[in-house]
C-alpha cells in the first residue's frame, strides 16, 4: 500500500509540472499564418510558426477587427472579431492577420508614418487616422516588404 501511495504521488507530480503548450490555429485562418510564413521567407526570414494560436471571436472593443494576446504562460495568439471575418473581402483579412501576426511573431509596435501623398509607410499603422491604409494588390508587395524588413 505504502508503493503504491509512493508512486500515485511520483506520478501526479510529473504529470502536473508538464506544461500543455497546445496551439491550435483555426482552419480559416491557418492559410493566411502559412502565407504569412511563405511571406516572410520569400524575403529571407524564416519563421516558427507552430508556436502561434488564432482563433475568432466577438472582441468587445469597438472598431477592433483584431487583436495579439499574450496569455498567462506567454504564449502569443491572433484573435480575430468574427463580425469583422464575415463582412470583411480577402485583402482586408489579409492585411488585418498579417498586421496581428506582425506584432506576436515579428513584435512589432504600430508605425504610423505618413508618406508625402498620406498613404501609410506601413501596414502596422494603428488605425487612429494618422495616415491613409492603402492596402491594394497593387501595394500589397510594398507593404510586405516593409512589414518583414
Amino acid at each position: 500500500m505504502h508503493k503504491l501511495i509512493i508512486w500515485s504521488l511520483l506520478l501526479t507530480a510529473i504529470f502536473s509540472c508538464t506544461k500543455d503548450e497546445t496551439f491550435i490555429v483555426d482552419s480559416a485562418l491557418q492559410p493566411l499564418f502559412d502565407d504569412f510564413a511563405t511571406e516572410a521567407q520569400a524575403r529571407g526570414l524564416s519563421l516558427n510558426m507552430t508556436q502561434y494560436s488564432g482563433i475568432f471571436m466577438e472582441l468587445e472593443e469597438a472598431n477592433v477587427a483584431a487583436k495579439c494576446q499574450t496569455i498567462s504562460n506567454g504564449t502569443k495568439r491572433v484573435v480575430v472579431d468574427q463580425s469583422f471575418w464575415n463582412s470583411a473581402s480577402a485583402l482586408q483579412r489579409e492585411m488585418v492577420v498579417f498586421h496581428e501576426l506582425g506584432h506576436c511573431v515579428l513584435n512589432r509596435a504600430h508605425l504610423d508614418d505618413a508618406r508625402t501623398d498620406g498613404a501609410c509607410v506601413s501596414m502596422m499603422q494603428s488605425g487612429l487616422g494618422l495616415c491613409k491604409m492603402s492596402y491594394t494588390n497593387q501595394t500589397r508587395s510594398a507593404y510586405l516588404d516593409e512589414l518583414f524588413k
